[in-house]
């Protein structure tokens, strides 16, 4: 930091955590110096909102929640792989799938309240974040990225909303069939085959061919909420 070394644990940990935590000011400071970008006003977040609604051709209905039930939350509890690693709360997938029998009634209770009621828990909130070496210098902090280590019990809770989200967005086919990420049973290779195949039938039809590729620096972390929730 500031071109000096050090090794004292909570210099480093104050470090890192103010390091994350401006990451995406950092990054659009960049954007918008480099590219003279201006910011977002109300009527572009208008504009926006009223383009997606108009991307597809009908309108969808909204996402209707079902209650959850103590078998489905069993399921998820026994799908969690016996692990020893655990959240601040210290209670690993390992124990909690031991004394699942237990608990499942007073989760499904809770998780049932926090989906009609819009309240999540605030302590479930909280994680441990873990810098992760990506790659080059060991010692600058720009070649780390945070993971965010959560407790079991939200992790449950994100299968339950995961599985409705994805019913609701694959019954009304709201997904782009080219949308291979975070989806089940479909990965990178899918989208290679594609983009391999594509590629070879231009070429055979003697025809060019051109691809634009984008990666966007810090896409989750950079994430606008606003635009996001619209």
């Amino acid at each position: 930091m500031n071109g000096r070394s050090t090794s004292n644990h909570q210099i480093i940990s104050n470090a890192f955590n103010k390091h994350f935590t401006t990451i995406p000011d950092m990054v659009n400071q960049n954007i918008n110096a480099n590219y003279c970008v201006t910011k977002t006003s109300v009527n572009d977040q208008n504009k926006l909102s009223f383009s997606l609604k108009h991307v597809f051709q009908y309108s969808f209905p909204s996402i209707k929640y079902h209650c959850t039930t103590i078998k489905r939350i069993a399921n998820i509890i026994m799908s969690f792989k016996s692990a020893n690693s655990c959240g601040y709360d210290e209670v690993p997938s390992k124990l909690l799938k031991l004394c699942s029998h237990f608990i499942i009634s007073p989760l499904n209770c809770i998780w049932n309240g926090t989906i009609f009621t819009g309240i999540f828990p605030v302590r479930l909130k909280c994680a441990i974040v873990r810098p992760l070496f990506k790659k080059g210098n060991k010692n600058d902090m720009s070649n780390y990225r945070p993971i965010s280590i959560l407790t079991s019990f939200s992790n449950i809770f994100e299968k339950v909303m995961q599985t409705s989200l994805l019913k609701d967005l694959t019954d009304h086919n709201i997904l782009s069939k080219e949308q291979y990420g975070f989806r089940t049973k479909l990965k990178t290779d899918n989208a290679t085959y594609q983009l391999t195949n594509e590629m070879l039938n231009v070429l055979n039809n003697n025809l060019l061919i051109c691809d634009n590729f984008c990666d966007l620096e810090k896409a989750f972390d950079c994430a606008n909420h606003k635009i996001l929730l619209s």
